[in-house]
């Protein structure tokens, strides 16, 4: 397995009432690139529902199999560039990680 050299992240919080929308917008671009996306190692879609919160991780071999997606029609489509989103995030933040540690297969006892 090659060392994965980039996470994408994202942290968003919903608008009132509006978390399960935003488990399904976020969930579905990292699973509409599963298996199709050269370089996608892992991902995880997560929620807090006490801080009413969605976190995506999603692991690449490289920052290029990601952007490289998203440059094209299918991975824009795939992505929701053209969803209207506005009236279930009310906030944002994104990271564009290295990954300095971590372990990706489940240990064998």
């Amino acid at each position: 397995m090659t060392e994965p050299t980039y996470t994408f992240v994202s942290v968003s919080t919903a608008k009132p009432g509006r978390l399960d929308d935003l488990v399904e917008l976020a969930r579905r671009p990292s699973e509409l690139m599963d298996g199709k996306v050269p370089g996608m190692v892992a991902r995880q879609v997560s929620v807090d529902r006490d801080r009413n919160t969605v976190v995506v991780w999603v692991t690449f071999d490289a920052r290029e199999d990601l952007y490289d997606y998203l440059a094209t029609d299918e991975g824009r489509g795939d992505h929701g560039e053209d969803a209207d989103m506005t009236d279930v995030i009310e906030t944002f933040e994104m990271y564009d990680l290295t990954p300095v540690s971590g372990r990706l297969e489940a240990s064998r006892a």
